[in-house]
């Protein structure tokens, strides 16, 4: 019996030892996949929960439902800190400033005879520049007169009191009659950024540039403000006159040209 088994063994029968070694092998290779696969799904899971970390969700429910992952930074924490950084700010602010070519006022000068105005209300503070300060400063009762120069479209009119421009409030003072001792009218000058233009009579006057000239945005050639271009022979609104500017109504803006224009009816002659 046992050569009998011997002999199926040496031919090509099935060898169960060999079978089982298979069998472990296999099982080892299926163990070998299932830890490599959870071990890839658990490192996806946590790389994953970092990055959804400072994310918001959003759904786009236009093509079927869509989620949108929108990184939001934290400002507090963003190393570049341009959104809290103070100094960031400050430079910014340094950049703006204006040169001394653009810190300039226009005031509209009063009409002679219609010039003279006193405190609406309790004691009138008066500013050496047309800004608002702490410094210390005179003030002027309700009931004393003084001639206005000119008024600026920010609200602040300068006077004349004692000899002496000051700025108020324009808000703050009333028309009043001319006192009997009002000093004679004196056209006021250009000083310290103030440019004062006088108005002409009505809407404007229609004035034509006798060459190709430029329109600036405030009545100096220096300043890095807005510019536009005239045409020589192009018709424009001037609706004051100060020394050798011309302030215009042009495409519903103020702008000042230096000289070359001439009211129209004269061009035309």
């Amino acid at each position: 019996m046992t050569e009998n088994r011997d002999e199926i063994n040496n031919g090509n029968g099935p060898d169960i030892k060999t079978r089982y070694e298979f069998l472990i092998a296999g099982l080892v290779v299926v163990v070998l996949c299932i830890v490599a696969f959870v071990t890839f799904r658990i490192t996806s899971y946590i790389n994953g929960a970092q990055v959804t970390d400072n994310t918001v969700s959003t759904l786009d429910m236009s093509d079927g439902t869509l989620l949108i992952e929108v990184e939001i930074k934290d400002s507090e924490s963003d190393p570049s800190g341009d959104a809290s950084d103070p100094s960031a700010s400050d430079s910014d602010d340094a950049q703006a400033t204006l040169n001394e070519h653009d810190d300039i006022e226009v005031f509209i000068t009063a009409k002679e005879g219609d010039d003279f105005y006193k405190s609406k209300e309790g004691r009138l503070k008066l500013y050496v520049e047309p800004k608002e300060t702490d410094d210390d400063r005179p003030a002027l009762v309700e009931t004393v007169p003084f001639r206005v120069l000119g008024f600026s479209r920010d609200g602040w009119a300068a006077i004349v009191f004692g000899g002496t421009r000051y700025y108020v409030k324009s808000s703050d003072i009333v028309k009043t009659d001319v006192p009997d001792d009002a000093p004679e009218y004196v056209a006021p000058e250009d000083s310290q950024g103030i440019r004062f233009f006088a108005p002409v009579e009505g809407d404007g006057e229609e004035y034509v540039a006798t060459m190709n000239t430029v329109a600036f945005s405030l009545p100096d050639v220096q300043s890095s403000g807005n510019k536009v271009n005239l045409k020589e022979g192009e018709v424009v609104k001037v609706v004051a006159v100060g020394g050798d500017w011309y302030k215009i109504d042009y495409m519903n803006a103020e702008y000042y040209v230096l000289s070359y224009l001439t009211p129209k009816d004269a061009y035309a002659d």
